[in-house]
């Protein structure tokens, strides 16, 4: 048996200081302490906050006694994904429900049958592009499209372990620095967290990565989404890529 891999995507926003960060975070800062001329060596100091950028929620995020990311198995962060293209429902702080993923999928009936664990070959990763990383950094950014909480829980019965997202967040921002939160505030996190999940935000480029996912011959995407190892962290970073990968008798 042998493999053919694509080149990969890169699926990661850079870090700058004129990123988008979410509403309260910790603004990104980086300042040059050491440069050549000088030091004869370059170092910079990084200024961020656990949440910057394209990076990975751990059940700690939301939850006391849920996992620390440093303490999840690296494995849980690579795998067999699906890319779902839910661009025509994308608009500016727009509701996606189960119904609109499902009519999204109505031309790839087999890739909703194999979304679920990872035993037979399952996509157990979920990655929904939406379009709106093309608002990265501007205002716009922050209306993005968000999931209705039967979008969670149908993804987590069927076995999905990660869910990711080219937005800002799964659930709606509408909070500014210090404003009261809704009552239903970060229901996807809560449903998807509260079960031992993960999610992965600010994702990019993953039109690079779908396509026609269920014909023979168009081979698996996989996808890493490897966040950074801090100690005890809700959350971190990663460098997220993906490929395709064909294998033949």
């Amino acid at each position: 048996m042998s493999s053919k891999k694509s080149p990969l995507v890169d699926l990661t926003h850079p870090l700058d200081e004129t990123m988008s960060c979410y509403p309260g975070d910790p603004p990104f800062k980086i300042c040059c302490v050491r440069n050549v001329p000088s030091d004869g060596y370059t170092v910079h100091s990084l200024e961020l906050g656990s949440h910057t950028g394209t990076h990975v929620d751990a059940p700690f995020h939301f939850f006391e006694n849920g996992a620390r990311l440093d303490k999840i198995p690296i494995d849980a962060f690579v795998g067999r994904a699906a890319v779902i293209d839910l661009r025509s429902f994308a608009a500016p702080s727009a509701r996606i429900s189960w119904s609109d993923v499902q009519e999204a999928l109505a031309s790839q009936p087999s890739l909703l049958d194999r979304i679920g664990s990872r035993d037979d070959g399952k996509l157990d990763i979920v990655l929904l592009m939406t379009g709106w990383d093309a608002h990265w950094g501007s205002p716009t950014y922050y209306q993005h499209p968000y999931l209705a909480k039967d979008v969670a829980e149908e993804f987590c019965s069927r076995g999905v372990r990660l869910l990711g997202v080219d937005t800002l967040s799964p659930d709606e921002t509408t909070v500014d620095d210090g404003a009261e939160e809704k009552p239903d505030a970060f229901v996807v996190h809560r449903v998807i967290l509260g079960q031992g999940k993960l999610i992965c935000e600010n994702l990019t480029n993953l039109k690079g990565l779908a396509g026609s996912q269920q014909e023979e011959g168009d081979g698996d995407i996989w996808v890493s989404l490897m966040p950074i190892s801090i100690h005890e962290s809700d959350g971190a970073p990663a460098r997220a890529y993906g490929w395709r990968e064909w294998t033949s008798q």
